[in-house]
């Protein structure tokens, strides 16, 4: 009886994970600036000089407003991988391997607690480009919703495999930094990856977050964004079928490299400290 019981309370599980996940993220100031505020308050200084601009056919605004939607996940992964090292290194993760919690469940509720998190911001972030920035609403929201969801995976899953190459919660920074700087400044957030050096863009292109950000403005204002640059024509626009063909390849390489994050996440994981 007790193994047919099981199954049905893994929810029950997941859902105590997700509340202390999320008690935890709300409580903390540096979590909720770094995981929540960061953003929000950089599209703000940086989309609004934009405002009345064109970019690629679009507010210039507008567009880098979507890259900081897109930029969201990384603040998503940062609170992941500083909360997964954080209880790991309190031996909580320890404690709850040693319950009849199963190990999905506790990921899960974790995951589940960033994922609310980076929703708020989505609709935070996507209010702010319709009804400041004069965006139009998304061309095609199924799609836009598909990226976000396969992007969240691949950022959590992220998390939760360099969780286990960072020695404890004082270098967790050390290995979040250079995730975001590079998403930040090469995986067109705010500026189109057109306008880097040529040598850069190839590798640009190849980054986990680019092809999230530009099937997200392809998805939103239905144009074929991925090559546009401040000087170069607009791309041209998208029926509905058309936008799922451009974004295609953008879905294949998030699927390679979630594949990937998750074969790292089975091997690098690690539920007790690397000192134990």
């Amino acid at each position: 009886m007790t193994d047919l019981r099981r199954p049905l309370a893994w929810p029950g599980y997941a859902r105590a994970q997700f509340r202390l996940s999320w008690t935890v993220f709300w409580r903390n100031r540096r979590s909720t600036f770094v995981g929540f505020l960061l953003p929000v308050l950089l599209d703000l200084a940086i989309a609004t000089p934009l405002r009345g601009k064109e970019l690629g056919g679009v507010d210039a605004a507008a567009y880098t407003t979507l890259g900081f939607v897109g930029f969201a996940l990384v603040t998503a992964f940062i609170n992941l991988l500083n909360g997964i090292v954080a209880r790991r290194d309190d031996l909580v993760l320890k404690r709850l391997r040693g319950t009849e919690v199963p190990p999905s469940a506790v990921l899960a509720g974790q995951f589940g607690a960033a994922g609310a998190v980076l929703l708020l911001q989505v609709l935070l972030l996507g209010a702010l480009a319709v009804l400041w920035f004069d965006a139009p609403l998304p061309a095609d929201p199924l799609l836009a919703l598909v990226v976000l969801g396969t992007g969240f995976l691949l950022f959590a899953l992220l998390a939760a495999a360099l969780s286990g190459l960072t020695p404890g919660a004082e270098a967790a920074p050390m290995v979040a930094t250079p995730v975001l700087l590079l998403s930040m400044f090469a995986g067109g957030v705010a500026a189109p990856i057109g306008s880097l050096p040529d040598w850069l863009q190839t590798p640009a292109h190849a980054l986990p977050l680019t092809p999230v950000v530009e099937a997200l403005r392809t998805a939103w204002f239905g144009r074929a964004f991925g090559a546009e640059s401040w000087s170069g024509p607009p791309p041209a626009a998208l029926g509905l079928l058309d936008t799922w063909a451009h974004a295609a390849p953008g879905l294949l390489l998030l699927a390679a490299w979630t594949a990937a994050a998750a074969a790292l996440t089975r091997r690098l994981f690690r539920w007790e400290p690397r000192h134990v």
